[in-house]
Parts: structure tokens; sequence; C-alpha cells
């Protein structure tokens, strides 16, 4: 059966069916990762696209989706001619109190035709800033076939999940520092009230360059030196060596504890629990990083620790941050 005729009929189905639904962008190069997740979690597919995954309602964003739509409604818009289904549609999308985000899903000259008639919210790039005010009111829809998905709320605050940030291009000495700038500003995630960080795996700097600004002091620590940019940041402190190898009684003035560094999964918990155990640290921000499929297992074992979450970040690739800190909301 054709691609188009089999969606058009699961659609079809769940119009027919009024069954609830979530529809959910997978990241860029993720989907299979998206999938895989929801079907450990036992939650019906019903109905997969290069650009949406369609689910049975769930209770949160799941960790690989870019962004969720909670309770979509499907409207069909069949009708005797191409005319009055644009018509429809324009109408519906032209009540709402509130700009549109259209998602493109598949090539559709008539949903294109829409959106160049309804009020609509750009998609921007983000000018950083801590804790960003962006706060602004728009619902989310697009079109498979001749039917309309529409979401009044979706989870993610910018549109789409699309966390996009004009780049400082000549500053930090990598562009991992955009993971932070994102926990930050996207998530309002930034230590307050100056305190003292470790970073293990710092170099070349790029979250080190972030924190300084932040922190009172930066422990750094890597096998290599950290790149020359920063070596006018009198906050930065870096040491060369072993980052699996500190005493943890040497940094005992820290309360939060920062990693981007190259290992497998099970070595960054193996390392987490020492810091939970031997210091008194109860801030974190790790990258667990992946070299082939997400380890889903492993993933449990950080979920278990007490007030801690994980996400995957705009700016992640193969790769989630796991964070933790005392009544965390996000």
């Amino acid at each position: 059966m054709d691609y188009c005729l089999l969606h058009k009929k699961l659609l079809h189905n769940l119009f027919e069916s009024n069954t609830a639904f979530d529809l959910h962008i997978p990241f860029h190069g993720f989907q299979h990762e998206l999938v895989r997740e929801l079907k450990l979690k036992s939650v019906e597919i019903l109905l997969e696209l290069p650009r949406a995954v369609l689910s049975v309602a769930v209770n949160e964003r799941p960790i690989w989706s870019q962004d969720w739509w909670p309770a979509c409604q499907l409207k069909s818009c069949v009708s005797d001619t191409a005319i009055n289904l644009e018509k429809q549609t324009i109408d519906f999308l032209k009540s709402q109190k509130n700009f549109g985000v259209y998602h493109q899903i598949e090539v559709n000259k008539i949903s294109d035709r829409i959106h160049k008639k309804i009020k609509s919210l750009d998609v921007k790039r983000i000018k950083y800033q801590e804790n960003h005010p962006f706060n602004f009111k728009f619902y989310a829809w697009t079109m498979i076939s001749d039917y309309l998905i529409f979401c009044e709320k979706t989870n993610q605050r910018f549109p789409l999940g699309w966390h996009e940030f004009n780049e400082d291009k000549t500053t930090p000495p990598n562009r991992a520092y955009l993971k932070l700038w994102e926990l930050f500003s996207v998530y309002n995630f930034a230590p307050t009230n100056k305190p003292e960080a470790l970073e293990i795996g710092a170099s070349p700097g790029g979250w080190s360059w972030v924190l300084s600004h932040f922190c009172s002091v930066v422990h750094t620590i890597d096998r290599a030196p950290l790149d020359q940019k920063l070596n006018s940041i009198q906050n930065i402190r870096h040491k060369i060596g072993d980052a699996f190898k500190l005493n943890s009684k040497d940094y005992d003035q820290c309360s939060w504890f920062y990693s981007d560094i190259i290992c497998t999964p099970e070595k960054m918990y193996e390392t987490v629990c020492f810091w939970l155990e031997n210091s008194a640290i109860q801030n974190f921000v790790c990258t667990i990083k992946f070299k082939g499929d997400c380890d889903f297992e492993i993933l449990k074992k950080f979920q278990q620790i007490p007030d801690s979450k994980i996400i995957h970040l705009y700016q992640n690739k193969n790769e989630v941050t796991w964070i933790k800190t005392v009544g965390i909301k996000m």
C-alpha cells in the first residue's frame, strides 16, 4: 500500500475512534531512540512519520523528544474541493487568540498556502541571557494528508524546541559551551550566589568559560591544559591530572559538580556515586555519552538518584544530560 494512503487510513481510524493522542517531534537523527524509548515504556505508537511520532497520551516529555504536543486535536478537512479544505482550516486557525507555529511533516501544498495566510510566530535564533524571559503564548499545528493536527499548548516554551543560539564564535574555545547556554537560558538552571564549582574533563574549556561568569571559583581538572584564551580568567583554577583520581577533601568548598568528560555511562555513574558518597556536593550537571544506542538500563540507575532528571538538550548529540539539585523543577 502507498505510504500516503496508509497514513490517511490510519488517521481516519484515529479520527473515527476519537482517541486522545500526543505528537512528538524527535531530535534530528534520533527518531529511532524516541521510538525505542516509547516502546520500552509500553507506550502505544499510533503513527510514525519522518519528522513526527504520534502516540497515546503520556505524562511527561520523553527524553528523546525535542518537543511534545500533549492532548492534540485531530480535525478532518476532507471536503468536495481543495478550496473548501483550505477555507475550513484557515477559519479554524484564525479563530485562535494566539499566533501559530507550523511544523512541516510532509510536502503538502495546501498547508504551505495556509501557513502564509494566518498569523504565525517565526522560529528565530535565541539571544543568550540567563533565565531567558521568553514566554510568548502560541499554538502549534501541522497537516498530514487531509487532516489537521492541532495543539493548543506545547511542552517547550520556545517554538518546536528549536534551541539554536546567536553564537559567540570568537571567545569560547569550542562549541560545548552551547550546552550550558541552553541549560542556563532555556531551562533556567544556572548556579546562583557565586558558588565554587568542580569541573572534570574540562579541556579545552568551553564549559569553564561559561561557569566563570557564575562561580566565584571554577576548579577544572583534565590531562590536557585549557585553551590559552582562558589564561586571563582569574577565577578558573586548572589542574593537570586524572579526573577520576581526585581527593574529594581537596574540594570541600565546592557545591556544584560539572562534567562533559568522554567516558562510558557506567564510569560516569560510578563517578557520580563517589562524589555523592564522599563529598557535600548535591548539585550536578553531567553529560552521559553513548558510543552506540542509548543505554536505557544505565539511565534507570541515574533516574533513581533523588532530586535528579535526565534530558536531551537540543545541543546534545548522541548523549543526554543528567542534572541534580534539591527540589528540581524543569
